[in-house]
This record gives structure tokens, sequence and C-alpha cells, in this order.
């Protein structure tokens, strides 16, 4: 491959780019300046050519100029671009990894983000706010979980303007990203083969058969579902890692797709993350994902001494969400997602039925009742949401205004869009947002399934040299089975109370027990464990 000139990164001085009679010079925001060959007459969507990139960051409340060093990163990059039906539009998406003069990969940090190599340059086409995707990414934060960091940026490429982008962290197994357990060829057996694993759920059509393994249960399309290597890549994942996590998500969906939620003595929700599930529901329905659930969907699980649970996310693809987009009724306010039950829901044949069977479960409704209560008393208070968007428009300020004098995409239906969009203007598109959130979380709120007082997944968390016993099945309708776990051997008395704190159950054990509560009353009990010098609980919910 032909060398490119790093003089270039140092010339690019008093040059300006025209936008219809305006001359690009200057942003608040960081600016990205990409050159690549002329002989290449676009970028291609694989493999990823030799271009250099500059970025001018002079830091926050400074003005970045085109003719100022490219102090923030100066050097080679491998770029390609990135996306299936966004690639039809003239403003492209891309990949970039950084490389070094030998053409090797480097990491290092961008704009306050953790060092990798590999980077997005994500143009958000056919969102008219430009703030969809990075307003998912925040709300996903605030949640507790990873997601991808961004920065607003705008992009020069070729010395011609290409207007507003986020630059972003792509999706990878990290200490700054997915931080789970690496996995090596050699990690075979024993716990090493038990992680780090990312799967995603996407399109299988133009994949080989090696890239993915089979669920024995079928997808909502009716086809038995895929489940693809993400990581370890499938050029890499040796045999004894693909027969582990393969035997593990049989085990995890043998239980979830059970009647009682049980497989080997084992519930699903001992198997999961619940909380990482219920949140990852909660931002998909929020926005009205048209692509949640089945496109650019992942979960992750750890090696078994760092977390043995399998955890949904990170969240990826939230371009057609908040009402933008007329696939999947996503328009409408009101309705479920996971159900994918509304005109235009297409590409069921990646779309997992787990979820319509968790939110069969009153151990995760209740759950999501409790999730959903607290985050909207914090980020998702419709205060909280609407401040978060007016700071954005505020941050980005005459960024918008370029980019869509250069992408004259506004009052045009450039995707599926619904009436009344497309709108004439930026600021009506936000206000379309706004309004639309304002109907879906009203809809939500009087729609979310479970009942919070019946949550038993709420605990405080085991602290080191606890003692712990087991309850199971909870909910339970007719036998509950105590285990005494650490208590086994000692002598100990257990107590059941219910609703009213009236005290039904009185007896003493030192081994496993099984109490017979089909003929009690609907609720939430209280089971007390007592030694001599301890006393537990826990809650029951009994149906």
């Amino acid at each position: 491959m032909q060398r490119l000139f790093f003089a270039f990164l140092a010339c690019l001085i008093s040059v300006t780019f025209h936008l219809q009679g305006q001359e690009f010079i200057e942003s608040h925001l960081p600016i990205v300046v990409i050159e690549y060959e002329n002989e290449i007459d676009f970028i291609p969507d694989e493999p990823r050519v030799l271009a250099v990139m500059g970025i001018i960051n002079n830091g926050d409340g400074e003005i970045n100029h085109l003719d100022d060093p490219h102090n923030e990163y100066s050097g080679n990059i491998g770029i390609e671009t990135r996306g299936n039906s966004t690639q039809m539009f003239e403003k492209k998406t891309y990949t970039i990894e950084l490389w070094d003069n030998n053409m090797a990969d480097q990491s290092l940090p961008i704009l306050g983000m953790g060092e990798e190599e590999d980077w997005i340059l994500h143009a958000m086409v056919i969102d008219k706010t430009q703030f969809r995707i990075p307003l998912s990414f925040d709300l996903a934060r605030e949640m507790g979980h990873y997601a991808s960091n961004y920065r607003f940026v705008e992009l020069v490429m070729n010395n011609e303007y290409r207007g507003l982008y986020i630059l972003t962290e792509k999706i990878k197994r990290d200490n700054n990203r997915v931080d789970i357990a690496k996995l090596d060829i050699n990690d075979i057996e024993g716990r090493a083969v038990t992680g780090g694993y990312i799967l995603r759920v996407d399109w299988t059509w133009d994949i080989d058969d090696y890239e993915y393994f089979t669920s024995n249960y079928e997808s909502q399309g009716g086809e038995l579902m895929k489940y693809q290597y993400y990581y370890p890549k499938a050029d890499d994942i040796q045999q004894n890692q693909k027969d582990y996590i393969k035997e593990w998500m049989d085990d995890f969906e043998n239980a979830v797709f059970s009647n009682d939620f049980f497989s080997n003595g084992t519930r699903y929700t001992e198997l999961i993350n619940v909380t990482s599930f219920t949140d990852f529901l909660i931002i998909n329905e929020l926005s009205k994902n048209s692509d949640g659930y089945k496109l650019s969907t992942y979960m992750h699980k750890d090696r078994i001494d760092s977390d043995e649970r399998l955890h949904a996310g990170p969240i990826w693809d939230f371009d057609q969400t908040y009402g933008m987009s007329a696939v999947c009724s996503n328009y409408d306010p009101t309705g479920w997602t996971y159900l994918q039950e509304q005109e235009w829901c297409e590409d069921l044949q990646s779309m997992p039925m787990f979820w319509q069977s968790m939110m069969s479960d009153t151990v995760f409704t209740n759950h999501l009742s409790c999730r959903w209560s607290t985050l909207r008393q914090g980020p998702l208070h419709i205060d909280s949401l609407f401040h978060r968007i007016d700071e954005m428009n505020t941050y980005v300020g005459e960024a918008i205004t370029r980019n869509f004098i250069r992408w004259d995409f506004q009052g045009e239906n450039i995707w599926i869009e619904p009436y009344p969009l497309p709108l004439d203007s930026h600021e009506e598109e936000v206000e379309y947002m706004k309004n639309w959130i304002q109907e879906r979380i009203e809809w939500l709120d009087v729609n979310m399934p479970g009942n919070c007082m019946n949550d038993v997944i709420s605990k405080i968390p085991k602290q080191e040299g606890d003692l712990s016993f087991r309850v199971f099945p909870n909910p339970a309708s007719n036998n509950l089975t105590v285990d005494l776990g650490d208590l086994n051997g000692l002598p100990t008395t257990i107590k059941l109370f219910d609703p009213s704190s009236k005290l039904v159950i009185d007896m003493e054990s030192n081994s496993t027990i099984i109490i017979d509560v089909a003929a009690f009353a609907q609720g939430l009990y209280t089971l007390e464990i007592s030694t001599s010098d301890k006393v537990l609980r826990s809650q029951v919910v009994i149906e």
C-alpha cells in the first residue's frame, strides 16, 4: 500500500470549506480532518484503506480553527464505510483504526475516552435531531451500564466539509469498554473457558454457518434462533469455547422457556443479571426501538470467578427510535416493541422469544416495575430527559445549522418517516421528539407490568463473611424449598410470616426442607431463619 504524506497534516493552513456561500474555518467542537489518496473514488465498505487523520481540540470553551495544530491526534488510520441500509446515503458512517508508521494497530486515548485502536465516526444520517443515539448512550450509562462513550465533532474529508458526527467507541472487549476477561486460544478448560464472551443477535442471511451457533428454540420468525460469535471472533474462537457458550445458552433457554422457569434445579434468573435485562428492555421500550432486541443486540458473559451471569447489552443501534420511523410502528407512542406485533415488524428470524417468556414471569416483571419506578425518579424523569436534550442542543449549537446546510435533508422524507415527519426545521424535529417522549412515558407509566412491592431481586448484596441460604421456586404456588446452604447441619428455626406479618410457619430443622404453601393466600411473605447467633431473612412471593 502506498504511503501517504504526513506533510498534508502540517500544511492544511488557511484552507476554507464553502457551505453555500459560508466558509467553514472554525468550530467550538473538535474538528476531525481526514485525507486519503485521490485515486480512491470513495471509501470502500471493506477492506480498510490507508488514510491520515488529524484532530484539532483546543479544550472545552476554546475555538478550534482549521489552521491550528492537530494536537489531539496526527497520524495514519485504516478507514472503511460502515452500516447496512444507511450506506446508500452520501453522508457515510466510518470505522477507523489507528495505525502507526508501520501500519500496525496502535491504541491511544482520544478526546478523553479510554485508549483503543478501533473507533467509529457515526453520521446519524437518518436522525434529523442528531440526538437519538447519543441520548440513548447517555441514558444507558446513567442507568448503571456500559455504553459507548462519544464526542460530537465536525468532519472534513479531502478538503470537503462533511458535517456533524459523533466519534464514538466501538463495542469491544476491553478494560475501558466491555470489561470482561480476555479469552485466549489456550483457554479451553476449567475456569478459563467460562469467560469472557460477547454474543450478538443480528442478521444471519449474509454470514457463514461457522460464525454463529443455532439455538434449540425458534425465533419469532419460526426459524431456529441463531447467536453470533462477536468475541472471540469466529476466526479465533476454539471448539471447546464454542461448546461451552452453546451449552451455557442451552441451559439458560431450557430454564427460561420451561413452565416453571427452572431447568436442572436452576431458575433462569440465577443465570442472568436480571437488572441488565430489565434495563435493556426499558431503554428499548422507552425509545420504542424498531431494531431493538433483534438487530445489533449484544449480550456478554464474564468468567465465573468474576461474574458467572449473562448480562444484556451494551446497547447499540438507536437511530430508528423516539418516534422517527414508521417501521414496526415506532411513531406510535403506545404498544410494546418486544412483542413485534405491529405493522412492518420485519427481521423476525433474528427476534428471540425469551423476552416474551420473561415478561410472563412475575419475578422479572416485579423487578422491572421497581427499576422503572426508580429510573423515573432519576434519568427517566421527564424534566431530566428534556433538560438533557436541551443541553445537547445548546452544546452542538451552530454545528447543527452547518450540518443541515451541507446535507439539506430537512423537510424531505429520506427514510420511512411517518406523518407529520419530516418537519421543516431542526427546532421542530426536536420539539416533535420531546412531545413523543412525553406521550410514550405516559403510556409506559400506565402499562408497565409487575408490582414493585413483591420484588425479590432487589436485595442487599451478600457481604464477605455473611451466611446464605436459598429459597425456591420464588414465586411459589405449591411447594417452597428452603435450602439452608451455609447453615446446613446447624440447629435452625424457620419462620414464615404472611403479608400482614402473621406467623404461619414455625419449625425446627438442620437441613433442607419443603413447605407446602398451596393453601396460602397470594402475596409477599417474609422467611426468617435463625441460629443461636444469626438471623437471616428473605422475601418470598406466593402466587
